[in-house]
């Protein structure tokens, strides 16, 4: 009987031995594939790679989802750079460029940075409003064609000096250009000092 009971403590520990092993080689497969899924930049100092996100907007509580599109392999900073530069946005999607700051000495003469991306592929126009309600507008561009800039405009309304928060509306339209194809709203600070 004491045999039996020695061949049963010593099944256990095998037991517990290939189950412990079992565990660990779960844990290690589990870190690998995680480990390769990594998304975003990595690099193991002769590539580059890169994960690109396209943004798209849903009408649900969460108004920016995130969705992983593909991955490419640049070999130096100055493709990846040309790589970014060269991809295009959809219709209805807008690539945004502008600087979050607009400065005047005088409150209505403003320098700003404020522009249609090279990505977009339609002409688009930048409204600015006083806040989100929309009922006082400061400024109207005409239409601006992708990669076109505008680096100062003249406010309808004249600001106090202060740091002014104000509603910039970036819509794009159709080839017609009568028909809005996407439209967006940022935040920008007019600093008048």
């Amino acid at each position: 009987m004491a045999e039996e009971e020695k061949k049963d403590s010593k099944s256990k520990i095998i037991i517990i031995v290939l189950i412990a092993v079992v565990l660990v080689l779960a844990a290690a497969v589990t870190l690998v594939f995680l480990s390769q899924n990594n998304s975003g930049v990595e690099s193991d100092g002769n590539e580059t790679v890169l994960s690109s996100a396209a943004v798209t907007s849903t009408e649900d509580k969460n108004p920016l989802i995130l969705d992983y599109d593909g991955s490419a392999i640049a070999l130096n900073a100055d493709d990846l750079n040309k790589m970014i530069d060269q991809q295009k946005v959809d219709v209805g999607e807008i690539a945004l460029e502008y600087q979050n700051i607009a400065l005047s000495e005088n409150g209505t003469d403003f320098s700003c940075h404020l522009a249609n991306s090279e990505k977009n592929t339609e002409d688009m126009f930048i409204a600015i409003y006083t806040d989100a309600t929309y009922a006082e507008r400061i400024y109207l561009s005409g239409l601006l064609a992708p990669g076109t800039v505008i680096e100062d405009f003249k406010s309808e309304i004249s600001f106090e000096p202060g740091v002014h928060e104000v509603v910039t509306v970036f819509t794009t339209v159709a080839d017609d250009h009568q028909t809005m194809t996407g439209q967006i709203s940022v935040v920008v600070k007019l600093d008048v000092g």
